[in-house]
């Protein structure tokens, strides 16, 4: 199954694509009126069967406001999973692996994202089956 995650912000959406417990950061969309279609639209070009959304409690209110809006929009599942810690732990990684503050910054909330769909995955048990290196596609729309 290939799973949409998502990294809700107020001011960013970080998204990030995982199938076979193997997750890819790919986009940062700028939290406007148009980011929910944009979200639908990806949804569809890559035959997305489910949408897992990482949830922390002082987001709690707003994340369920988008939430809602978006399964207006979309036929798919929607999985709520704890994401405390999972922007520190992108960041730890891309400093580990020489990103810049720069870069870091365009990047985090699609690695925060694809952060959330590993411990998804983790919980659930997914294994792995390929090995992506380091694939940063983001992309501030």
């Amino acid at each position: 199954m290939r799973y949409l995650g998502i990294d809700y912000g107020r001011k960013r959406i970080g998204v990030a694509l995982g199938e076979d417990g193997m997750v890819k950061p790919l986009l940062v969309f700028l939290n406007d009126d148009k980011v929910i279609e944009k979200i639908r639209n990806l949804c569809e070009q890559e035959e997305v069967d489910g949408v897992v959304i990482g949830v922390v409690d002082n987001f709690r209110g707003e994340i369920s406001k988008f939430t809602q809006k978006l399964k207006e929009i979309i036929n798919l599942p929607v999985i709520f999973q704890d994401e405390t810690l999972t922007t520190k732990e992108g960041v730890d990684k891309m400093i580990k692996s020489g990103t810049n503050r720069k870069a870091r910054r365009e990047r985090i909330d699609a690695i925060a994202a694809a952060e959330i769909l590993e411990s998804y995955f983790k919980k659930v048990n997914v294994k792995c089956k390929k090995t992506l290196l380091n694939c940063y596609i983001v992309t501030l729309l």
